[in-house]
């Protein structure tokens, strides 16, 4: 009797190590795969990384996976690709990668929100230099923003506008031109190297200049026209 129930126990012992053993062995389904919730926290909270700071009022939307897909559990660090690293806003595509084992999927995802660029406060006229007065920073929709908008002050002001501008516009590389640092028929000077000497003489301006550009000048005493390089304010240099 009691060789059977000793026996019994032993069999019973042997049947739970086993299930212990295979239970180590063998991971649970929730623990084999990701949890695709898991991949959207992560694909969100790199995308929020990526706005920070740079766009205003930022509402990401992530288009989800095929509820049915299963991708093994990585045993490295994800890898998350940003397809379009430049673009702030709109539509983007976002790669998940996996090096052990070795899998990649794609998240695709819509960024909406609003660009810090400048505005004008007030009409500009036509070739009118752009005063501290006439512009700001203001928080516009991303859709209305092209892609040359200016974003600090400090590349507007001095400028010229190189047509009418109305209130209210984003203010764009290509609406705006270099300001002039020679005007016509205004004196300037004219300086001339000789070797290692630099020769100082008077001159006047015959076209507008701005900086870099070649323009014609004539030199106060000869009368002659020649051909100068304007280098500061009202000021050429002859080669």
């Amino acid at each position: 009797m009691i060789k059977l129930i000793f026996t019994t126990l032993l069999s019973a012992y042997s049947v739970l190590a086993s299930h212990s053993l295979l239970a180590n062995e063998i991971p649970p389904e929730s623990e084999k795969y990701h949890a695709l919730d898991e991949l959207y926290s992560q694909t969100m909270e790199f995308l929020k990384q990526k706005v920070d700071q740079k766009l205003i009022e930022p509402q990401i939307q992530l288009k989800k996976l095929n509820p049915r897909i299963q991708l093994p559990r990585c045993q490295t660090e994800l890898q998350f690709i940003d397809r379009t690293p430049t673009k702030l806003a709109g539509r983007t595509t976002i790669g998940i990668k996996c090096q052990q084992p070795s899998w990649q999927t794609f998240v695709s995802a819509y960024i909406d929100g609003k660009l810090s660029v400048v505005i004008t406060t007030q009409g500009i006229l036509k070739q009118a230099v752009i005063e501290s007065e006439d512009v700001k920073i203001a928080a516009v929709h991303y859709k209305s923003v092209p892609n040359d908008a200016l974003i600090s002050l400090e590349n507007a002001i001095g400028m010229r506008a190189k047509k009418s501008i109305s209130a209210g516009t984003v203010l764009t590389l290509r609406t705006l031109q270099a300001p002039f640092l020679v005007f016509r028929n205004q004196p300037v000077s004219i300086l001339t190297n000789i070797g290692s000497i630099e020769v100082r003489s008077k001159g006047v301006a015959l076209e507008d200049g701005v900086e870099h550009q070649r323009i014609d000048i004539k030199n106060s005493s000869s009368q002659r026209i020649i051909k100068g390089i304007v280098v500061a304010p009202n000021t050429v240099v002859v080669p």
